[in-house]
């Protein structure tokens, strides 16, 4: 489903048939900027296909690994966000232009409204594939955003930035950015609404159920063995922030 809101916003909702993990969100927003990254030309080649050139000498390969490196970096750096105490993630923006202030092409990602902890779900039993491939679906259903993807676009910054509420003082990776605002009014410019019905079911044979919503608040059931942390979004609107990466994605152009 996707729609135009008066303010110029593409709106493409993506209805998840079942819970996210915060691994599985993580996966899917990298796979997306991948995605991203080779379909606006900021790369030669898909990502799956330059990671064959890793191990040869060339400059393609120095470029290859530059770029390997900064993405495992906000990775990792992404999915630590979802074990912060007090840290409540609700957008991720994914970014391209000379700055954030200037972008030719901008994606907002709503977060559903709950994440599953992943330290205490297994993979096997939440893969990510579904739910990218449900993300993918949508975006190719929607002509304008087909459109947008296939307009050609020189090299240029990739900037991830955070919507969150975070109670920690200091952020060592992803830097207070208060005055953002994110464009409405720029054509390249689309917001994805990750959605869950409330009448999902967990159907899940982990061993312990963890079921994380944004914020603090913890409610123990009476059995301590079986017990699901349930955290609620107490947060206000006016309480989140962006933030953007330390580091910004540079792609490159295939060296014969």
């Amino acid at each position: 489903m996707f729609s135009r809101d008066r303010k110029s916003e593409m709106e493409i909702d993506v209805m998840l048939d079942e819970p996210w993990t915060s691994d599985s969100c993580t996966k899917v927003v990298m796979e997306l900027i991948k995605y991203i990254l080779y379909q606006k030309q900021q790369i030669p080649l898909t990502y799956e296909a330059l990671e064959r050139f890793q191990n040869t000498t060339d400059r393609n390969a120095v470029s290859f690994k530059a770029l390997s490196s900064t993405l495992k970096n906000i990775e990792d750096h992404l999915s630590s966000q979802f074990f912060l105490k007090g840290c409540d993630m609700k957008e991720v923006a994914i970014i391209l232009g000379a700055t954030i202030l200037s972008p030719k092409f901008y994606i907002g990602i709503d977060l559903p409204s709950y994440v599953l902890n992943s330290k205490q779900h297994k993979e096997y039993q939440h893969s990510s594939r579904k739910p990218l491939l449900k993300l993918m679906r949508s975006m190719f259903e929607c002509d304008e955003f087909q459109k947008a993807m296939n307009a050609p676009l020189n090299m240029t910054n990739m900037f991830i930035m955070l919507k969150k509420s975070d109670n920690n003082s200091v952020s060592d990776f992803f830097l207070p950015k208060p005055q953002y605002v994110p464009p409405i009014q720029t054509a390249g410019c689309f917001k994805i609404k990750l959605c869950q019905s409330d009448q999902v079911e967990m159907q899940c044979n982990c061993r312990t159920l963890v079921k994380v919503y944004h914020d603090s608040c913890k409610t123990y059931l009476e059995n301590e063995d079986d017990v699901q942390y349930t955290q609620y979004n107490n947060s206000t609107q006016s309480s989140y922030r962006w933030y953007q990466s330390k580091q910004i994605i540079k792609g490159f152009k295939f060296y014969l």
